[in-house]
């Protein structure tokens, strides 16, 4: 069972997200029916440790294993979802990972997976153009070139 749940005042949610850097450059997707992108990641189950969750939601979304480096993140982000019309309170651990291999740095710069009906489209963006990018949450963009040894404590109130 995912951790996310609704109530009168909105959803709250327990997420992971993954940093895929290659080349100086972030792998970032986008769901085709929304105008903004976001990196990999997805809910935290029950009992599961939040390290076990984007290693799952990795394999689930990209059919590959990654390594998990480090996390550099715990975001508290509120805001309000622009496809749902629905407001959000939402924690989000941030871990840098690595590849265990090439496999999907054969699929290009651009891909598309169809995970159970839904589309995401892939894409390796150059970390200068990420600033000027429709990219969530915001901090990302001030903060991708410079990842941190220690974890960080970043609050948005969008």
């Amino acid at each position: 069972m995912d951790i996310s749940f609704q109530t009168a005042e909105g959803r709250f949610n327990y997420r992971v997200a993954g940093l895929l850097i290659h080349d100086d450059k972030l792998l970032i997707m986008k769901d085709e029916h929304q105008s903004y992108y976001y990196v990999p990641g997805g809910r935290v189950m029950l009992n599961e440790t939040s390290e076990d969750a984007i290693k799952r939601e990795i394999r689930e979304e990209l059919s590959i294993e990654a390594n998990v480096k480090h996390m550099l993140w715990v975001n508290e982000n509120f805001f309000m979802e622009a496809t749902l019309q629905e407001k959000f309170h939402e924690i989000c651990f941030f871990y840098l990972l690595e590849l265990k291999n090439d496999e999907l740095l054969s699929r290009g710069n651009e891909f598309t997976v169809n995970e159970d009906g839904k589309i995401h489209t892939y894409y390796w963006k150059p970390l200068e153009e990420i600033n000027d990018t429709n990219l969530y949450p915001l901090f990302l963009k001030e903060r991708i070139t410079e990842l941190p040894m220690h974890i960080g404590h970043v609050v948005e109130v969008k």
